[in-house]
């Protein structure tokens, strides 16, 4: 089994398996040496490929990426049309091609049923972790596309979520997966308070999406270390993306978890954002361009 390859500066160090997907499966903030990222113990995949398998059966851990949809779906558009997506799309479950790259390392992936490729610049730059991606459509048709940044955040400290900008939100459904579509105020949803995940009541789970395109970044507060985490998206191309906010207070899997997910939909499913108007779209043999940045600082003390 490949070994997973680690980056590291004086701020940040961080894991990516590139024969698993990319996935990264570690980012420590070294001031005190806190892991950012949701693990549990599990045997890791003695071979990459899990192409199509159920996500609840897999190595879950961390950070993964999901295109060209988030939940187990079908393609809605020609020449793809009816094409069974994958569960958390095709290619966290597929070996990568990895090349280094200065403060970091690069993977790419190919879809299968698909004609795409998608390129991951990742990086550290002093104490932030940078995502550049890159979205070939290899084909002579649009394609049609959610991305979301899946990456599973540890809620074993306190933590405030601020997504003041974007406050305008859709409840869409819960850990079971059913569906709700109730739209909301952030942060309270009824009695809950949506900022203060790791006070939520336990043995539930929300999947919510902003209304809106991202406009500002999104702030994680950890009172207790002092720390925050500073999450941005920007395009060059102009693709829009919203905030999906995922917290599992055990109703999924039994684990605790949150995460502040950048996607180019407001539905898990592709054909919902069809009809919803907020999917990605990529021209023929055209390309799109975007980044994410990760920055973690110091607060001034505890809120």
């Amino acid at each position: 089994m490949s070994l997973p390859v680690t980056i590291e500066n004086d701020a940040l160090s961080f894991e990516v398996w590139p024969i698993i997907g990319g996935k990264v499966s570690s980012l420590i903030d070294k001031t005190d040496h806190h892991q950012l990222l949701f693990t549990y113990p599990a045997e890791i995949p003695s071979q990459g490929a899990q192409y199509d398998m159920p996500y609840q059966n897999s190595w879950y851990a961390g950070w993964d990426e999901c295109i060209p949809a988030i939940a187990p779906c079908r393609y809605a558009g020609f020449p793809y049309e009816g094409t069974a997506i994958p569960d958390h799309g095709e290619i966290w479950g597929l070996p990568t091609t990895a090349v280094p790259t200065k403060n970091g390392i690069t993977t790419v992936w190919h879809g299968l049923r698909f004609g795409y490729r998608l390129a991951r610049k990742l990086y550290l730059e002093d104490n932030s972790i940078v995502a550049e991606y890159t979205l070939v459509n290899l084909a002579p048709f649009e394609f049609r596309f959610i991305w979301a940044q899946h990456a599973l955040l540890a809620m074993n400290s306190p933590v405030e979520l601020d997504l003041s900008s974007s406050s305008a939100m859709s409840f869409s459904h819960d850990s079971a997966g059913k569906r709700v579509d109730k739209p909301f105020t952030w942060p309270k949803l009824g009695e809950e308070d949506l900022s203060h995940p790791k006070e939520l009541p336990a043995g539930k789970g929300w999947k919510l999406f902003a209304a809106d395109p991202i406009a500002a970044p999104a702030v994680i507060k950890y009172p207790k270390r002092n720390r925050q985490l500073v999450i941005e998206y920007s395009s060059d191309d102009l693709l829009p993306a919203y905030w999906g906010v995922w917290i599992n207070t055990g109703g999924w899997a039994g684990h605790k978890h949150f995460a502040l997910e950048p996607t180019t939909g407001r539905f898990d499913q592709l054909d919902r954002a069809v009809e919803d108007h907020s999917v990605g779209r990529i021209p023929p043999l055209s390309k799109r361009t975007w980044m994410v940045k990760w920055t973690v600082s110091g607060t001034a003390g505890p809120t």
